[in-house]
């Protein structure tokens, strides 16, 4: 019996979700909004709890919604795109001795800039690419360390280049 309930429920939710959406006639797919309004993400609720790791980038400025100290293994970061154009961050892990100075002095040399890249220093790099108008999330591993954020807008090089924030890896 159970083997038989799961595939009805998933039919009833395809259903649901074709019912739900809008019919297009402005142009966008579900209904949206026009291109040239900022909108928020079909998921942007869920962006502003605490506990979990966030980007948002609001067609001006990336920020981040976050605990300063996160546990380490697996953690759900995510980017919550509120624009109508590609967003990207990289999530960076600081060697010893570099801050998040330094990695807001790479962007503000226009280094950062010129490379289209995170800086040569860090000793790892996870990143996530979110669509327009999307929230996309990945489980990354990080270890006891200081990461920073870097946020790349844009369709095609040469990408906007925003340093965002940083915070702690520790175990709790």
């Amino acid at each position: 019996m159970r083997t038989r309930t799961l595939p009805v429920l998933f039919a009833a939710a395809a259903i649901l979700l074709t019912a739900c959406g809008g019919d297009g006639e402005d142009g966008n797919e579900g209904g949206g909004a026009a291109e040239s309004e900022t909108t928020v993400s079909t998921f942007g609720q869920f962006a502003d709890r605490a506990e979990l790791p966030t980007v948002v980038y609001d067609g001006q400025t990336c920020t981040y919604i976050g605990p300063e100290t996160v546990d380490p293994g697996p953690v759900r970061m995510t980017l919550d795109n509120r624009s109508g154009i590609r967003a990207r961050i990289d999530i960076l892990r600081f060697p010893e001795g570099k801050t998040f100075e330094d990695l807001a002095a790479y962007v503000e040399s226009g280094e950062a800039a010129t490379n289209q890249d995170s800086p040569d220093w860090v000793d790892q790099t996870r990143k996530i690419r979110a669509p327009a108008n999307q929230l996309m999330g990945a489980n990354r591993t990080l270890f006891d360390n200081t990461y920073g954020i870097l946020c790349y807008i844009g369709e095609t090089e040469p990408f906007e280049i925003q340093a965002v924030a940083t915070f702690e890896v520790l175990e709790g």
